[in-house]
């Protein structure tokens, strides 16, 4: 073989090569979607705490992945019991009960102020990397930005349109921004750079995009509908000062006015831009960020208007001024479930072990993907008459002659309750009866064959009032809910539904008095998880997320200083 002939035959796979890489990229770029949508990676900076809040449970959402789990599996049978807990039980079964160790559960502890001024710090760093990208971006052009009164634009209608949803982040906005030009396959000319970042309003990539686009009317009517602009007519004095030089872009803007021309006559829209283009994009970055902020709505379910659940809403909703909260109070869980489905709410806070009765409950009205994140622990608390001999739930015997009361019916009591019986149905056979929990604790104090279920954050005012009685009277007791065949119980995404609690002997002194000393309990709890809609999240996007994540960062220290039995 010729050295000729190996060199014909290199150039010949060179251009085979080239050619297959420009229709593989022409392929590329007409497929690549065009649309103005927010990168993926938006949503996981470094700098954003949304990951980190609403990524710790699987809700399919944003954040949350996409694997789900087949149920559950009670220690015993097919899967061994790995304990949620400092602790595992000893010999569990599904057909009994083994008391696990003394360490075991998880104790209530003071809650630091560590998220509130890991939320500081995060919206600090979030501002320096904002600020860090704005000046990057405006490092690349040779000429400054003049400085555009508001007023000479802010009645502009494509201004007016533009939305803006929180605070703003510079970074975000240039993301977007090139996201959106990468989807048409456009990249800036280097002459664009020997130029400015703005002309009045205006962002110049835009100006510089339709010099580029001349073949297309949707592009060039820009320069018709705009020619009185004064944003536009500081571009054309640059880009005219530019060509002095630079004879190919002299070509296009002359071009340009040829087009332009043709136009005469058709009526001006002051709103023009081209079609499938979002106004933030055409629009300054500084621009945007001198806008007023509009609030995304969003509509929260709690609970009762007394209630942590509302509590805790308000919490966020002082914590969070960017957004526009509206709270909705409700029957509890199972109501916040239902609302969530039918979009009548945008989020909710309900109880973990509410999602397993939703779905069995209405296994045709499902849930859309959400975000979510656990709040605190509400603990199973059952009260019980200190002459009914019970000291555990293992006491209260199937079909014997105590009476279980669980709440008003709909109530997040009642709710756990029929949870704890799809975990194992013997506990339908156990005597249960509604009712108030404040009738109920009266029936608890004068029946020995009575007791009760309360499921709430440690000292509620309706535990306060019961250790205020077993105080006064010594009748009445604190039982430990200690079946540990439900400790590998997990909902249909995989998340724990209990975990195992200690509630400290000093939280409840006289339901927890023992024969000198008082003494732990032993329970299980539930997680309060707020649930926000993944369609609220994408149609705000990122900004009003982060606000939100920011919030419950704030707030969450007081909520469980409130809950943990720590105060009173």
């Amino acid at each position: 073989m010729t050295p000729r002939f190996l060199s014909r035959f290199t150039i010949l796979l060179l251009l085979v090569l080239v050619v297959s890489f420009s229709a593989s990229d022409a392929d590329a770029r007409r497929s690549r979607r065009s649309s103005f949508k927010r990168s993926s990676k938006s949503w996981s900076k470094k700098t954003s705490p949304s990951k980190n809040v609403w990524g710790q449970r699987n809700g399919g959402g944003l954040f949350g992945k996409t694997k789900k789990s087949s149920g559950y599996a009670k220690p015993g049978t097919d899967k061994k019991a790995t304990g949620t807990a400092t602790g595992n039980p000893k010999n569990a079964t599904s057909k009994g009960y083994s008391k696990p160790g003394s360490k075991t559960g998880k104790s209530f502890s003071g809650a630091s102020s560590f998220d509130k001024k890991n939320a500081t710090a995060l919206k600090k760093k979030k501002a320096a990397s904002s600020y860090a990208a704005h000046q990057k971006e405006t490092g690349k052009f040779k000429q400054p930005n003049t400085t555009s009164e508001k007023r000479s634009y802010n009645s502009n209608p494509i201004y007016s349109k533009a939305k803006k949803q929180g605070d703003f982040n510079y970074q975000t906005h240039y993301q977007r921004r090139d996201s959106y030009y990468r989807g048409r396959g456009w990249t800036a000319p280097g002459y664009a750079y020997r130029s400015r970042p703005r002309f009045g309003m205006w962002d110049a990539m835009v100006w510089w995009m339709v010099l580029d686009n001349l073949g297309s009317r949707n592009s060039y009517a820009m320069g018709y509908h705009h020619a009185n602009d004064p944003g536009y007519q500081e571009w054309r004095q640059e880009a005219n000062r530019l060509a002095e030089d630079d004879t190919s872009l002299k070509a296009k803007l002359t071009e340009l006015d040829a087009k332009v021309a043709t136009l005469e006559g058709t009526p001006v829209q002051a709103d023009y831009l081209p079609e499938g283009m979002p106004p933030e994009v055409a629009l300054a970055a500084t621009a945007m960020a001198d806008k007023k902020a509009s609030k995304p709505e969003f509509t929260l379910a709690t609970a009762s208007s007394g209630g942590n659940y509302t509590y805790f809403g308000n919490l966020i909703k002082q914590a969070t001024p960017s957004v526009d909260i509206r709270i909705r109070t409700t029957a509890g869980s199972m109501e916040n479930l239902r609302l969530l489905a039918n979009h009548k709410v945008d989020a909710a806070i309900v109880q973990s072990d509410a999602f397993q009765v939703y779905r069995r409950t209405y296994p045709n009205t499902p849930l859309t993907a959400s975000e979510q994140v656990a709040l605190y622990p509400e603990v199973t608390q059952m009260i019980a008459n200190r002459e009914s001999g019970i000291q555990s739930v293992q006491d209260i015997k199937p079909g014997g002659t105590h009476i279980l009361f669980i709440g008003p019916e709909g109530s997040g009591t009642a709710m756990t309750w029929e949870g704890l019986c799809l975990q194992d149905e013997s506990y339908r056979k156990i005597k249960t009866r509604h009712a108030s929990y404040e009738s109920a604790l009266t029936r608890v104090m004068e029946d020995p064959n009575a007791v009760m279920m309360f499921v709430s954050g440690l000292n509620s005012s309706l535990l306060n009032k019961a250790e205020d009685e077993a105080k006064r009277t010594k009748k009445i007791r604190l039982v430990e809910v200690n079946d540990w065949d439900f400790n590998d119980a997990r909902d249909t995404r995989g998340n724990r539904i209990y975990q195992f609690v200690t509630i400290p002997a000093r939280t409840y002194p006289g339901l927890q008095k023992g024969f000198l000393l008082g003494s732990d309990v032993e329970s299980i709890a539930v997680s309060a998880v707020l649930v926000v809609r993944t369609d609220w999240a994408r149609k705000y996007g990122s900004e009003a997320l982060d606000a939100l994540s920011y919030a419950i960062m704030e707030s969450k220290p007081i909520i469980r200083n409130r809950t943990n039995g720590l105060t009173r």
